[in-house]
């Protein structure tokens, strides 16, 4: 596998894609068909969903974003625009606030749900740092399909029916794929699930049990915890306010820690806030040697949303402002530490730490030091906090034998339960069907019945990218010949390469493979026609040798080549990667129907 040309260099050499600037990439016309053909494989199945399709505009206005509170002055990734009387508008990454508003407009009743509206439509994204081709690029294509009901229950009923038909979909690529269970992230909603193809390549990590059908991304992820402390008495968190003036010395022993347990430091988003986490030093892994351990920074995030992430040196942020604590400004700001241990840590070991800290010992306020019960701040999450990054052989958080396996993957689809996310602060709303003794007495004002009343819409938002599914498959199928594209999104199905003089024969064959009238046609090979090749003939002026290394690196499902057994025999040669590199020779007589029993096992 190491001698495999990236796939991304393929794409390009192979004539698919060409770039334009950071981030942005031109499609050319062998690119433009598997593209056309993933769309249409998108139209069949949202159509079997009853999806009707639609086209927004990609610019959308500030004030919308801002009324469903995702717009914020920081949110960098947002391409925005302004035009000449001052207007300010950004070109969408999602779509959930224009069609919230649109359907919103329209949709006045129950009687008029459900609706599930899709399109498929190029999206923005300012990216700090384009990478790895068409999987992080700044502009993009996506599949949305937006779903509305008139009650919970509805909705989450057709979530269902939505993973059933993101499932067929995927099934069709004969590529084995993940579904992970997923966190929300900024889109919304309470329940998610993403679909990822394993590789080497993906940026993402996806956790499975080997025992069972445990299945979830590294956010929402987690191990069974061993020797976990009583999660109803046992202090785990514990909160220090520090004066409004104090001396950054206050922070040098909080890093002094037993042979056990390692520390990991955060700030929250206004930094008067410092995050002082706890961890085993090692763990046993399942049926293995002790492992050493990895900071799991997101399951904090899970109880502190406010715990920031991107900031390089909390802990040294934080001294900071206790250093600049004397100023005007600063010295009326509340500052306080938080500590954080994680579940396997005894409460012996949380005592001996906490007796050992300087500034709870000195202090002349006991109401400085608080604690919080497990209990308390479990019941966010659930559970225990588990603040060690997974790894592979960890113990199954689902069954009791099974052991954790970590993928790398890449993301190329997500669902969405949103609930009223977005049709709340749009008040987008529709009158709600009314309780049953009005519906007996058929009593009615207008158009909406008595007793009826106004609830919001409960939403569902349901993504497939694209581009990033033509860079992800060619990375899953491709090998040291070339990219070797599954049938279903094949920039063609078959290609006719003839060795040089024969063109007039490639092209006769090409016409009996795609059911137009051919010299080559005889009687018993009319019903041939009813199965349509998508074919394409390769009569560049080039040797033969060449062509059939273009043909590798563009990676047509089915070659056919018309070389030396075509001019003394008239018989074709049939190439399929995909079978094991099958190679056969055939009739032209037989030559319809053996490429048929092919296209069926591809």
């Amino acid at each position: 596998m190491a001698n495999i040309e990236d796939s991304h260099a393929m794409l390009l050499r192979g004539g698919f894609i060409r770039q334009a600037h950071s981030g942005l990439y031109q499609f050319l016309p062998l690119g433009l068909r598997i593209q056309e053909k993933l769309e249409r494989l998108l139209d069949k199945h949202m159509a079997k969903l009853g999806a009707s399709k639609v086209s927004l505009s990609t610019i959308s206005s500030e004030d919308l974003w801002k009324k469903s509170g995702r717009f914020n002055d920081g949110n960098a990734e947002l391409f925005r625009i302004r035009d000449r009387r001052g207007t300010n508008y950004l070109l969408s990454p999602t779509h959930e606030e224009e069609i919230t508003s649109l359907v919103g407009s329209l949709v006045k009743s129950y009687k008029e749900l459900p609706l599930r509206l899709y399109q498929i439509t190029r999206k923005y994204r300012d990216e700090p740092r384009p990478r790895q081709g068409l999987l992080r690029t700044r502009e993009f294509l996506m599949k949305d399909l937006y779903t509305f009901d008139s009650t919970a229950e509805k909705a989450l009923q057709t979530y269902k029916t939505v993973r059933e038909a993101y499932s067929a979909f995927f099934n069709e690529f004969k590529i084995p794929y993940l579904t992970a269970e997923a966190d929300s992230g900024d889109i919304g909603g309470d329940l998610s699930h993403e679909y990822h193809f394993p590789t080497p390549k993906g940026e993402d990590n996806i956790i499975s049990c080997d025992s069972c059908a445990y299945v979830a991304n590294e956010e929402l992820a987690r191990s069974k915890i061993n020797n976990c402390s009583d999660e109803t008495t046992a202090a785990y968190c514990f909160l220090y306010d520090l004066p409004s003036i104090v001396s950054a010395t206050v922070l040098d022993d909080l890093d002094k820690l037993g042979d056990q347990t390692r520390s990991w430091f955060g700030i929250s988003d206004d930094q008067l806030t410092l995050y002082h986490a706890i961890y085993p030093k090692t763990l046993e892994a399942n049926g293995a040697p002790s492992r050493e351990t990895q900071f799991n920074p997101r399951e904090l995030r899970l109880v502190f949303p406010d715990l920031n992430l991107g900031v390089e040196k909390p802990f040294e942020a934080f001294s900071g402002q206790l250093t600049n604590s004397t100023s005007e400004t600063n010295s009326l700001k509340a500052r306080r530490i938080i500590q954080i241990f994680d579940g396997r840590i005894s409460q012996a070991l949380i005592d001996e730490h906490n007796a050992s800290l300087s500034f709870q010992k000195s202090s002349p306020d006991p109401q400085r030091a608080r604690s919080f019960n497990r209990k308390d701040l479990s019941s966010d999450i659930g559970r225990p906090l588990d603040l060690v990054r997974i790894e592979t052989g960890d113990r199954c958080p689902k069954c009791e034998t099974g052991s954790l396996r970590v993928q790398s993957a890449i993301e190329l689809g997500h669902t969405f339960h949103l609930g009223t996310r977005y049709s709340v602060p749009l008040q987008a709303n529709v009158a709600s069907e009314p309780p049953a003794e009005v519906c007996k007495g058929k009593a009615k004002t207008g158009s909406i019945e008595r007793g009826s009343s106004e609830v919001p819409l409960q939403m569902g938002c349901h993504g497939i990218g694209v581009s990033r599914m033509i860079a992800a498959v060619a990375d899953s199928l491709a090998d040291e010949r070339g990219l070797n594209w599954p049938l279903v999104m094949a920039p063609f199905e078959v290609v006719v390469i003839p060795m040089s003089g024969y063109e007039d024969d490639g092209a006769d064959v090409l016409d009996l493979l795609v059911g137009a009238k051919s010299r080559l046609t005889e009687p018993g090979m009319a019903d041939f026609y009813e199965n349509k090749v998508d074919a394409v003939l390769d009569d560049r002026d080039k040797q033969l040798g060449w062509k059939l290394k273009d043909a590798d690196l563009i990676g047509y499902p089915i070659i056919i080549v018309l070389g030396n057994a075509w001019r003394l025999e008239k018989r074709c040669e049939i190439q399929c990667r995909r079978l094991n590199s099958l190679r056969v020779s055939v009739s032209v007589t037989d030559l319809c129907s053996y490429v048929s029993r092919i296209l069926t096992r591809l």
